[in-house]
């Protein structure tokens, strides 16, 4: 990662030259092909509210933590799309992967299907200087019909094998899949502590 860091620098110098700068855009994900109907009509689901990202990750610029309090913003590698979209849309798909529940960005028509309304916070989403991918922030689980609520603050960090954005934003993606993990997880609890209430 320190290859990068030397690569980005080098870069931003080159920019205050007359030569024309090459942009480079990213997708958090790839596409991929649609889920069979038979994995869509599940029973429960849980209604997943608009993601809130840190100021900071609002941009398209791709951020890299440099020190322990300082962030680089890259010029010339760029989010293609919107940083909130793409994570609100690669932690559903990691969500109703292998889950018997649904959830879902959109309205839901039936409000008694709801399992639960999910909150989320991100508050760190970068890779750093020291090799790794981080993400951080916090979560709620609301049970509506319990008015139980679970609040969980999340760190996971993966370590970065290979230099460049390319694989840093792998390692990215691999991270909302461990969050999917941990969200379900809580999930589990929820209901467990519900049905034991209700007996």
């Amino acid at each position: 990662m320190k290859h990068i860091l030397l690569s980005l620098l080098i870069a931003g110098l080159s920019a205050c030259s007359s030569k024309p700068v090459d942009m480079n855009y990213y997708l958090l994900s790839p596409a991929q092909a649609v889920m069979p109907s038979n994995q869509i009509n599940k029973t429960h689901q849980v209604k997943v509210n608009k993601i809130v990202l840190a100021d900071y990750l609002k941009q398209s610029s791709i951020v890299m933590q440099i020190n322990d309090n300082q962030m680089y913003f890259s010029r010339q590698n760029l989010w293609a799309e919107s940083l909130e979209n793409a994570i609100s849309n690669a932690l559903l798909r990691e969500l109703n992967q292998s889950s018997t529940t649904q959830f879902n960005g959109h309205q839901i028509a039936d409000n008694k299907s709801i399992r639960a309304v999910l909150t989320l916070h991100i508050e760190h989403f970068h890779a750093t200087d020291k090799s790794t991918v981080i993400s951080s922030g916090r979560y709620w689980l609301l049970e509506p019909n319990s008015q139980q609520t679970i609040e969980k603050t999340f760190y996971f960090s993966l370590p970065l094998e290979h230099d460049g954005f390319s694989h840093a934003i792998s390692q990215q993606r691999l991270l909302l899949n461990l969050l999917a993990q941990d969200i379900q997880q809580q999930l589990d609890n929820v209901t467990k502590t519900t049905e034991k209430h209700a007996i």
